[in-house]
């Protein structure tokens, strides 16, 4: 506004300047005019009583200002300061002979483009008939301009270096008390009545504009909030693929590592079916294609954000699909190995009925082959009663029929159904701590001891121990079964409760059981609002810790 100010001011004392400078000429121009006029009329007078004596100009023509004609009625000339009369033309024609012939008197003037200048005519009729006429040169207006010309530039340049000065200090003045007005305050005084009404509309809008902001704001926080706690992964881009919003989980699902913020949705990734998804939904396209990192597996969904114009940008989500490939995986696992535990007692049981039925086998030996049976169908059923244990647990909690259960009893009674198999292993036993009551599912804390109990059995040493500690914490049970085992690597420790999960499986085929027990600990526990740790050496044994709340 001071610019525009300024810049306006400057502009009209400039155009003003011109104009004086411009109707100042003119009128000096015209003023001398009329003083030449008047010079020669009287001049033309003086000589009009001496006409006779005009000679006396000739002889004198050297010093004389004034060009002297004298016109006979005829129009011819009788007399010339300037030219050899007998050599001038007839006057009889000219402007001015021919109006003082007239009317007693004339001016007229004539202009010479060569010469650039004017000459005034004054033309006076004798009593005789005869005109007597005088003339001076005077230049025109052009040329006395061009004579003033560096002067008036001067000044001219002066003055409006001068009216800049002004311009601006005035054009500061105006526009200071405006930037000082305080347009969120509604009893501010405006500097200029004139701006009233205008300030008023200010202000309005000014109400009117915070309080979309404020909306705005609100609604970008909720949508912040919204889209940063999201698992999926959000990206909202324009038509030139500029990243216009997105989520902290979409930097992390696309394996985005530097710190700068990214611009470019290619800068987050560059993979190939990133960039599928990203350009089929900038045509136009609705696109799913998975996609593949280090981190997991996943899956992009690009949506085209269209107008009447076209494409304007594209909504993208990445939604993380590891854990659901990882029970898929699982799903695949637990099928090969479920086929393959049964498989294995099968193929042996249709071989020896086989065997039995073709009477291969001698009398004497069926009693054995008839032992090997019940032992593979023993397996069998023990292998179908920890599935069904599994899907019991998976499909419907046990978390009805709540009593009173004395761990240390329950322990006892568990340790004394595996003393057989102890003995067998030369495993040495022990049970310590204290009695302690909590309110559960019995079936599930029994399934819970017992199997941590087997597991630290089958998997100990020879002459090795197996030691049970019950005690209360706050108001949590604790239960600690320590063996003396081969111990758990450091990267299965996560995998262990995987059902028919064996870390080292040449040494667990040797190992009798169905890879299921740890399973079914890990979800008894989750019933029953606890949890379980694992802290194992190899080669040195194991502790599994058991917190359930009382």
């Amino acid at each position: 506004m001071t610019k525009k100010i300024f810049n306006s001011m400057l502009a009209v004392s400039t155009a003003v300047l011109l104009v004086c400078v411009v109707s100042i000429t003119f009128l000096l121009y015209s003023y001398f005019t009329n003083i030449v006029k008047s010079e020669i009329k009287a001049e033309a007078i003086k000589i009009a009583q001496h006409v006779d004596d005009l000679e006396e100009y000739r002889i004198h023509m050297d010093v004389m200002t004034y060009r002297v004609t004298l016109i006979d009625s005829d129009g011819s000339v009788l007399f010339d300061t300037d030219i050899d009369e007998n050599k001038m033309e007839n006057h009889a024609d000219r402007e001015e002979i021919i109006e003082a012939s007239r009317e007693g008197e004339a001016y007229s003037e004539r202009f010479s483009d060569t010469l650039d200048t004017k000459t005034i005519y004054y033309a006076v009729a004798l009593e005789d008939g005869k005109i007597l006429r005088v003339a001076q040169e005077q230049s025109t207006v052009v040329r006395l301009f061009r004579g003033i010309f560096a002067p008036v530039l001067l000044i001219f340049l002066v003055v409006v270096l001068i009216a800049s000065l002004i311009s601006k200090f005035v054009a500061r003045r105006l526009v200071e008390p405006i930037n000082e007005i305080d347009l969120s305050s509604d009893e501010a005084e405006e500097p200029y009545p004139e701006l009233a009404p205008f300030m008023k509309k200010i202000r309005v809008q000014n109400k009117h504009i915070a309080s979309q902001i404020e909306e705005l704001r609100k609604k970008q926080k909720e949508f912040s909030a919204i889209t940063e706690h999201m698992n999926e992964g959000f990206l909202l881009l324009d038509k030139n693929t500029e990243i216009l919003s997105y989520n902290k989980a979409a930097i992390q699902l696309l394996n985005h590592i530097s710190e700068a913020v990214p611009v470019k949705a290619f800068e987050l990734n560059r993979s190939k079916n990133f960039r599928i998804a990203v350009e089929g939904a900038i045509s136009g396209r609705h696109t799913e294609i998975p996609f593949e990192t280090e981190n997991g597996v996943y899956n992009i969904i690009a949506n085209p954000v269209t107008s009447d114009a076209g494409v304007e940008g594209v909504v993208i989500l990445i939604v993380d699909e590891t854990e659901k490939e990882q029970r898929e995986k699982l799903r695949r696992e637990f099928t090969s190995n479920v086929s393959h535990e049964l498989k294995t007692p099968l193929t042996t049981i249709y071989g020896v009925s086989d065997m039995i039925t073709e009477g291969i086998v001698k009398p004497e030996d069926i009693a054995g082959f008839a032992l090997n049976i019940r032992e593979e169908s023993g397996r069998m059923i023990t292998l179908i009663d920890d599935i069904i244990k599994l899907s019991k647990l998976d499909e419907s909690p046990m978390i009805e029929d709540l009593v009173e259960l004395d761990l240390m009893k329950i322990a006892e009674e568990v340790l004394s159904r595996l003393a057989f198999k102890a003995q067998n292993k030369n495993v040495k036993t022990s049970l310590t701590g204290e009695s302690v009551v909590i309110r559960g599912n019995s079936i599930l804390c029994n399934e819970i001891i017992y199997n941590l109990c087997e597991n630290g059995i089958k998997y100990n040493k020879d002459n090795g121990r197996l030691d049970v500690h019950i005690t209360q914490k706050d108001e949590i049970a604790v239960i600690t079964v320590n063996d003396t085992g081969i111990g758990i690597p450091y990267e299965h420790r996560e995998r262990i409760f995987e059902r028919f999960f064996r870390g080292d499986k040449s040494r667990s085929q040797k190992i009798d059981g169905t890879g299921l027990g740890l399973s079914i600990v890990k979800h008894a526990v989750q019933q029953m609002n606890g949890s379980v740790e694992v802290n194992s050496v190899v080669s040195k044994g194991t502790k599994m810790i058991v917190k359930l709340p009382l």
